[in-house]
This record gives C-alpha cells, structure tokens and sequence, in this order.
C-alpha cells in the first residue's frame, strides 16, 4: 500500500536524520583503524573529530537565514550531498587535516539538515501531529551510533573500515536522489513577508533560553560527568558499552516520548500552551533531580543510571521546544529554529568543560548546573506559543502642510 504524501514525506525526513546521526557515529568504533592509517597519536584524532561539533552548531546558528532564502527543500538537497561527499572525503583520508575537513563538513550538513526539515514539516504536518513528526525527526538522530557499530564491524570484517564510509556515501547519495524526485509533490513556497526582527527576538527569547539550558546540560551529562571521572577518580567511563547504550536508548526515548505527550496534551486540552510549557517544565526539573545524585559517585551502575535518567528528562523537551519555531513564528519559522539554533550554539561554546579549562574549577559544572535546568524549568511555564510575532510600529503619519509649516514656526500660506 502506498504512504500518503504527508507520510512519504516524514518517512525520508526520518530517514534523513537517521543516516546524518549513523554517519556522526561511524567512526567512533572505527577509531583504531583510523589511527593505524593515519599514524597519528589520540590527541590529534580528537582534534578533528571535534571539527564535527563546530561545524554542526555553526550551520544550527545560522542556518535559518540561508533556508529563509533557499527554502527548505534545497537546503535537504544540499546537505544530503554534502553528507554524501563528506563520507566519500572520509573514506579517501590521508592526512589528520583532511579527516577535520571531512568532519567540518559532515557537521554543517547535519547542523543545516535538521532545522531544514523541521520547517519543511511544518508545511506538510498539522498542529497537533507537528510533536510526534518532530520526535521521531530528532529521535532518529540519537539511534545512529546503534547501528554504527555494527556496520563498521561488518566492513571490518569483510577486509577495510574504509567500505563501511563507501556503504554510508551511497546511503546519502540515494537518500538526495529520492528527495529530488518528490519534487512534483512539493507545496509552493509561501508568500515573502518582510521579517521583524524586534519582533522574532522578543518572542523567542525564552526558547533561546531554554535551547541553551538543554544543551549545556547535555554537554555536562556526555562531556563533563566522563571528563571528571577520569580526572578524580581515574575511572575511565567512556568505553562502557552500557553507558553508551543507556544514554542513547534514554535520549531517543525521551524525544520521541516527549512528541507523543506534547500531542496527547494538545489534543486532550484543546489549548496549545499547556502542551508545548508541559514537557518541558517537567523535563528540565526532572533532569535537575537527576543531575544531583550524579558527581559526587563514581560507581559505574550509578553513573550510568543518573546519567540515562538526566537525559531522558532533558530530551522531553526536545521536541516541544523545536516545535516553537512553527508555533510562533508561522510566516518565518526558518528564523525560529535560527534562534533555538543560536541557544544551543552558544552552549557548546560555553560549555561546562569550557569552564574548567578558564577556571580549572571542576565544581562549576553541576554547581551551575543545577540552578541553570530549575530556572528553565520555571522559564518553561512562561512560553507563550499561542501569540505570535508583534507586528512592527506604524509608520509616524507624515504631517499636513499647514501643522508642518507651524512646528517649523512659520505661518501656514493663505488660500486663495
């Protein structure tokens, strides 16, 4: 039976997702291999695998303004093929600078595919779905390093981890091509309307806030908690395939869980307030509580449980929180995600570990951490979804000659 063209459409959004989130993870697992080719010691692999960090915030910064230009449609074709190209740069790697630049431009091809289809949704999916498309969009993304392991096991075993980057870039390829060809069932561009950006950044300023509360909670949970443990306890967390399993399962749970309730709550109340302040208010509570039971232990089954539970809660919000952009900002929704974009941006740059490394503190991290995640659970209740963007103040009314010729101090000319 043939999927509607609204379920089409979400299907290779999802799918999209998914294979920008397997191409983040895959080498990861092909780490050892990667060394061995490239003759490099770890510090350096670390360099360039963060190269994929910068460039995914950095196109989640600023991709909103090339979408409110190119449209959304084009933004997915090109950051597919990015995606696609930057597979083909991995697997020919030969050098630490050409894996950065690899990873660079994997990054922005996520970093932009991500908001690109969260605003092409909101084009195709109603209202009261939008929580449910957007956590299985964002969901996708957190399952990629489920898979990544396994295929590049396989390629390993079939004789290089370079054919499982081969596999990867055909995915991406296939992947564009498929999205090309729904292009007769494309809705046509909305009407251009100038953009108020007094306007956009009054309304979004407590979802800036709060995509900035969740990202650097994110960064303390996956970032700082290993970081710390490893510093003071010389307990090495990162190469627990349970934490690693906990954490993913727990995050997409979380997203996609989050969507469903968003709905449930929309649909239940009518109202669209309490449905998009509910998840996140509890979530960022909920990772508050969880948070607290987590530095000052360093048992492995601790860790890992208040590390899966902190993430859970935090990914609640994930999708009422993108749902935003296309709640408030209906005619320019590609500058809604530019603002949630900006928020998490700054995150990263201000990130927990970030603070260690200025301070060589390492007690800020929850210290900050905590009243950071109550205060956006209380901003959380504040969102107001239902209003729009303010319209701009009229245009002062240009004077009568005779009221102008009086400010001025003159007499007005007689008629005749």
């Amino acid at each position: 039976m043939k999927l509607p063209v609204r379920g089409r459409i979400l299907a290779l959004m999802t799918l999209g997702s998914l294979l920008v989130g397997l191409d983040r993870a895959a080498l990861v697992p092909a780490v050892e291999g990667l060394r061995d080719a490239l003759h490099v010691p770890s510090p350096a692999l670390d360099i360039a695998f963060s190269a994929y960090g910068f460039g995914f915030f950095l196109a989640l910064a600023f991709a909103g303004l090339v979408i409110e230009r190119a449209g959304p449609s084009r933004v997915l074709i090109g950051c597919g093929l990015l995606a696609a190209l930057a597979m083909v740069a991995t697997m020919a790697t030969f050098h630490v600078i050409s894996l950065a630049l690899s990873r660079l431009a994997l990054g922005i091809a996520a970093g932009g595919l991500l908001p690109a289809a969260t605003v092409l949704l909101a084009q195709w999916i109603p209202q009261h779905d939008r929580g449910t498309a957007l956590g299985l969009l964002q969901g996708a993304y957190w399952l990629g390093p489920l898979i990544a392991g396994g295929l590049v096991g396989a390629a390993e075993a079939a004789g290089s981890w370079r054919a499982a980057f081969v596999v990867l870039a055909a995915l991406g390829g296939v992947w564009s091509v498929a999205w090309l060809q729904m292009g007769s069932v494309r809705l046509p561009p909305p009407e251009r309307l100038p953009i108020y950006w007094p306007g956009h950044a009054r309304r979004f300023l407590l979802p800036f806030f709060l995509a900035f509360a969740q990202s650097w909670a994110i960064a303390l949970v996956l970032q700082w908690v290993p970081a710390y443990q490893l510093e003071t306890w010389h307990l090495d967390v990162t190469g627990s395939p349970l934490l690693a399993l906990v954490t993913i399962v727990a995050a997409a749970g979380g997203v996609l869980g989050g969507g469903f309730a968003s709905d449930w709550v929309l649909r239940d109340s009518g109202n669209i307030r309490p449905a998009r302040q509910l998840l996140p208010g509890i979530g960022f509570l909920g990772a508050a509580v969880g948070l607290f039971a987590m530095p000052g232990h360093h048992e492995l089954q601790t860790i890992v449980l208040s590390s899966g539970v902190t993430l859970f809660f935090l990914a609640l919000a994930t999708a009422s929180l993108w749902s935003l952009p296309l709640d408030i900002g209906t005619a320019h929704p590609a500058i809604g995600t530019m603002f949630v974009g900006l928020g998490a941006a700054l995150a990263q740059a201000l990130g927990p570990l970030r603070l260690v490394q200025l301070s060589g503190a390492w007690w800020l991290g929850p210290t900050l951490g905590l009243p950071l995640l109550v205060a956006a659970s209380v901003a959380a209740f504040q969102l107001r979804p239902d209003l729009g963007i303010p319209d701009p103040p009229p245009p002062p009314a240009e004077p009568e000659e005779g009221t102008a010729a009086v400010a001025a101090g003159k007499k007005p000319a007689k008629k005749h």
